[in-house]
């Protein structure tokens, strides 16, 4: 009897999330996969043979299927099964992502290692797999396709403000903001190790994000860089690079641009403990703002 090959399919369990990373944006740019063969179920101290390191699988939508090459088949042996462990979008070794990947041995799982870019733009979603969901096929497999279900490990940040009272009716006087700032205290990483078994990253103490972490402005002429939706104000003289927050009454202003017609976030990694930060003021954001009052169409 040919062994069957093995085939792949995948599903999110969250809403979809930069952009964030849901199925359509995975089928665009790939996912990749780390699988193990064990004689008998997976075990974190266990021996393990590396069936898969770091596999692009793309999908094909002429065919509506996901692929990949070489195709792998499952295993002959009757105590042979195989574990799979996915990530995306694919970016082992990337320039856009700073994404890496370590292979499992016989004390540790496969682990993803993820530095934070140093353009916010850049500051992307990442989904794994989770391997101990019960819905999910993907552990001690020996025949069948291989499920993944997606999770969203990162901290997704948005950001809107509103003026205290409703302005939008008064021409006079408008509210400007002109930047924003992260403030920690040794809180926010900069670099994270995530074990793709256990969903949970690695402690880290000796790398952070700057304190304050000043978040920048967008530029269409150079988009490599912030996520701030500043423009050049024009309202009584005043030409700041700002967001006026004046119209919107009651409702909040997004600070942040709009990314392929989508909101953005800012991923970030998260503070390492079980309930977050541990105390108020931890981090806070510092917004700096103008309030414009008109004196006439050029002075104020």
């Amino acid at each position: 009897e040919v062994n069957k090959p093995i085939g792949f399919d995948t599903y999110a369990s969250v809403q979809t999330r930069r952009q964030e990373t849901d199925i359509e944006f995975i089928k665009q740019h790939g996912l990749g996969v780390m699988a193990y063969k064990t004689t008998g179920d997976y075990s974190t101290t266990g021996a393990k043979e590396e069936f898969m390191k770091t596999q692009r699988v793309t999908w094909d939508k002429t065919n509506s299927k996901w692929e990949y090459s070489p195709v792998k088949f499952w295993p002959a042996g009757t105590d042979e099964k195989v574990s799979f462990f996915a990530y995306a979008p694919y970016t082992y070794g990337g320039p856009t992502y700073n994404t890496t990947l370590t292979s499992a041995d016989a004390s540790n799982n496969p682990k993803v290692n993820l530095t934070l870019q140093t353009f916010q733009y850049y500051l992307h979603d990442l989904v794994v797999s989770n391997p101990d969901d019960a819905t999910n096929g993907t552990m001690n497999m020996s025949s069948g396709t291989v499920n993944f279900k997606f999770q969203h490990p990162l901290t997704r940040v948005a950001m809107e403000a509103k003026t205290g009272t409703d302005i939008s009716k008064n021409t006079d006087t408008k509210v400007f903001i002109t930047g924003v700032s992260l403030i920690h205290n040794n809180i926010l990483n900069s670099k994270g190790t995530l074990d793709m078994k256990t969903l949970t990253w690695a402690d880290n103490k000796t790398d952070y994000i700057k304190s304050p972490y000043v978040l920048q402005a967008f530029s269409d002429t150079t988009p490599d860089c912030g996520c701030l939706n500043l423009t050049k104000a024009n309202f009584a003289g005043y030409k700041e690079l700002s967001l006026d927050i004046s119209a919107g009454g009651t409702n909040t202003t997004s600070l942040f641009i709009k990314s392929v017609g989508k909101d953005f976030y800012l991923f970030l990694l998260p503070v390492n403990n079980g309930t977050g930060t541990a105390n108020a003021g931890d981090v806070k954001i510092k917004i700096a703002y103008d309030i414009v009052n008109w004196t006439s169409t050029t002075t104020h």
